[in-house]
């Protein structure tokens, strides 16, 4: 008995050491937080993947359902409060303001927590959206959208749009500047940010936004073979923090509000869209990998496409929704009139490079951005909770750029 508990012991450290240890690049940040990141997401990633598969998902994921407490507010400097914009449920930041600077409007942020849409909530950038507050002494609201898959796209968009909508039309009940609401996310919190942006520009009834920033966003969902794409395949295979198994997962949630095994196989092989559409489709001058190969970034391993695959009768099926600007802002034809953005990449990140394109798109159309791609971060780590180098960077970045517009001289 005792040789059989240390052969247990032993195969599952073997097994355990296997799984968590990834071989990573010199240059890349704190290696074991991202092994440690890694291995989480894996974890959740097989959990969730038998979850879809097997089970009745409609009321949610396990995940969705494990409940945390808010983090204590410790400082007080500033009071945060639960309450809801239009019906969607925030957190909200307000600045403890002086008794002579209490009748003083203030400028506000609204922020998109990332997780794929379909994992996360405002708790998980608590201490993010907490400095924003303190260090800009502006309002902040965390939005807690709906989540997938049990609330499919394009749930996640309207309740971001909603949110929004309500602080501009409500700003002075919350003593905020409507003129100078500014919008951030990460990930996929990202693109809800790049959208919302989009919508509200185009809605005259609300004044357009100050500012965007965009932490490694998502901004398209039909090219999967972008040369960050395959670089980060190249080295970590189908390990580390988000690899294309999760990407396909998420997405198909978000999308469909069920696993599709079709989706997912055509993502996984680049082949989601047809022939037709990748040869006479204006579309595709949007994601024009030459625009990566020029802007400066590593492009290691980069392979042209030349897949010949014509996947018509399921993009027949997918195009309405991976077409739609709410889920694909890259593919708004006119940028123009958008408001300024900061945009920050990460280049150990499998979408870094919609956040490149994306920036190219805004530059084209005379939209001031401000890009920056983090050479040695990874996707997860605008995370107060590890001290990375990389976000302090980040973060240092992102004040002075919003102090330009918040703050301005």
């Amino acid at each position: 008995m005792g040789k059989l508990l240390t052969t247990i012991i032993v195969v599952a450290g073997i097994l355990s050491a296997f799984y968590v240890y990834i071989p990573v690049p010199e240059d890349l940040e704190n290696p074991w937080v991202f092994r440690l990141l890694g291995c989480l997401v894996r974890c959740m990633h097989w959990i969730m993947y038998y979850e879809v598969k097997y089970t009745d998902v409609s009321s949610g994921l396990f995940a969705d359902r494990l409940q945390f407490p808010m983090p204590e507010n410790n400082n007080n400097s500033l009071t945060v409060t639960t309450t809801e914009f239009d019906g969607v449920r925030v957190i909200l930041f307000q600045p403890n303001l002086p008794t002579s600077k209490e009748d003083q409007l203030l400028p506000a942020i609204v922020y998109f927590h990332g997780g794929g849409f379909v994992l996360g909530n405002p708790d998980i950038m608590y201490k993010v959206t907490q400095r924003m507050c303190v260090e800009l002494q502006a309002v902040v609201a965390s939005v807690d959208y709906r989540l997938a898959p049990k609330y499919k796209f394009p749930a996640a968009f309207e309740d971001s749009l909603k949110a929004t909508k309500w602080l501009l039309t409500n700003a002075k009940k919350y003593s905020v500047d409507a003129r100078k609401v500014a919008i951030a996310g990460d990930s996929a919190g990202g693109l809800l940010s790049a959208a919302v942006s989009q919508f509200i520009k185009d809605d005259l009834n609300v004044p357009n936004l100050l500012f965007q920033a965009l932490i490694y966003p998502t901004a398209q969902q039909i090219d999967v073979n972008l040369p960050s794409t395959q670089q980060y395949h190249a080295i970590f295979g189908n390990r580390g923090i988000v690899c294309k198994h999760d990407m396909a997962m998420f997405i198909g949630l978000y999308a469909f509000g069920e696993f599709r095994q079709d989706y997912y196989d055509a993502f996984m092989t680049g082949t989601l869209t047809s022939r037709e559409f990748r040869e006479t489709s204006e579309l595709m001058q949007y994601i024009d990998h030459d625009v990566i190969l020029k802007s400066g970034v590593r492009s290691r391993h980069y392979v042209k496409p030349t897949s010949q695959t014509d996947n018509s009768k399921l993009w027949h099926d997918l195009k309405d929704v991976l077409l739609d600007v709410r889920m694909s802002p890259l593919l708004r034809k006119d940028m123009s009139g958008l408001p300024p953005a900061w945009i920050a990449t990460c280049e150990y990140d499998p979408i870094r490079d919609d956040g490149i394109l994306y920036a190219h798109r805004l530059k084209n159309d005379g939209v001031h951005v401000s890009f920056k791609n983090y050479e040695k971060g990874f996707h997860g780590a605008w995370m107060s909770e590890f001290n990375l180098v990389v976000y302090n960077e980040m973060m240092t970045d992102f004040m002075v750029f919003a102090k330009e517009y918040i703050k301005p001289k």
